[in-house]
């Protein structure tokens, strides 16, 4: 299986960095976070927003050469990519950063910053950033959740969420999915459910108090969270039940449904749901040899690791990032 993007370009712009975060605007335009890879020595004597970010475009229907654009960022703390859809005029990838005032830089579709700034001075302390019906939303801790109704406009969506006087990682939130702007879901924290249904936000009952990752809204109507150990939990509202009992040492970074299935990424570990059990990503009999950040969008699969990128179209798998030896 070749490689879609060449050496050159590969050297210039992803060789000395590491992806830590995809989004799909749209089968043609694949948008990357990726940081300067360095050793934990070296990253010690940083602060986060000193590890130089990048924000990379690869259009898969471009000719070798001008296939990939990229944006160099600095004070971008604990970055995570996203993207902007219609009804934008003009589309484009984000990157926020976690840090005081939520800085989220728009790059792409013709769109080049400027820096937008979610909460100034407020901490809203982005995780995740999710693009629901064209309007992307902030999910962050303390159950901070804001939507991008504008460009450079970013408004809370917490109504129905209590005050809270001090702020612990036992509240939300760590993601957030939609059936319609009138049934959404939002978890995190330890147990921390919470339902939207276009009024308001209402807390859900859980029957664990374990720390949420993920969840979905998927295709098959019911909703997914998992959780720590890797563990899935499906019901709505206040029902749920355990369907898969993890035992990993890490959280499932995206939970996602394509093609008629429930797709699983993590650091290490890349599987699909089968019933109640849990089986590695295969094509024509052969593991997919990939784990990381996950996306789903307009029919295209795409995981990234730090070093390699594949997508699926529900039929063929494309290499189109990987290391080049010397």
């Amino acid at each position: 299986m070749s490689i879609f993007l060449d050496k050159k370009r590969w050297t210039e712009v992803f060789s000395e960095f590491e992806i830590v975060d995809v989004a799909i605007l749209d089968k043609r335009a694949l948008h990357f976070c990726a940081r300067k890879r360095m050793s934990i020595d070296e990253a010690s004597h940083l602060f986060d927003h000193d590890i130089p970010t990048r924000l990379i475009v690869m259009y898969t229907d471009r000719a070798e050469g001008l296939n990939c654009g990229v944006r160099e960022l600095t004070g971008m703390a604990h970055p995570v990519v996203g993207v902007s859809r219609a009804p934008f005029p003009r589309p484009s990838g984000l990157v926020a950063a976690m840090n005081r005032n939520g800085d989220v830089y728009p790059r792409g579709g013709g769109v080049e910053g400027p820096m937008e700034h979610i909460d100034p001075d407020n901490w809203p302390g982005t995780r995740r950033l999710k693009c629901i019906n064209g309007f992307t939303y902030s999910i962050g801790v303390g159950r901070r959740i804001y939507k991008r109704i504008d460009m450079g406009k970013w408004v809370p969506f917490q109504e129905g969420f209590p005050k809270v006087k001090q702020v612990t990682t036992k509240l939300g939130f760590s993601d957030m999915d939609a059936f319609s702007e009138s049934d959404m879901y939002a978890v995190g924290g330890h147990g921390d459910v919470w339902h939207f249904d276009g009024m308001r936000w209402t807390q859900q009952g859980f029957p664990s108090n374990v720390q949420l990752a993920t969840v979905t809204c998927a295709g098959d109507g019911k909703v997914y969270i998992s959780g720590e150990g890797g563990s899935l939990w499906v019901g709505q509202k206040s029902t749920w039940k355990l369907i898969y009992q993890g035992a990993s040492s890490v959280l499932w970074n995206d939970v996602l449904w394509f093609q008629d299935k429930l797709w699983l990424a993590s650091d290490y570990q890349f599987y699909q749901l089968n019933g109640t059990t849990l089986e590695r990503v295969s094509h024509e009999g052969n593991t997919v040899p990939m784990s990381g950040h996950m996306d789903v969008h307009d029919g295209l699969l795409v995981i990234a690791s730090l070093t390699s990128v594949r997508s699926f179209d529900g039929t063929t798998w494309r290499r189109l990032i990987d290391r080049y030896e010397d």
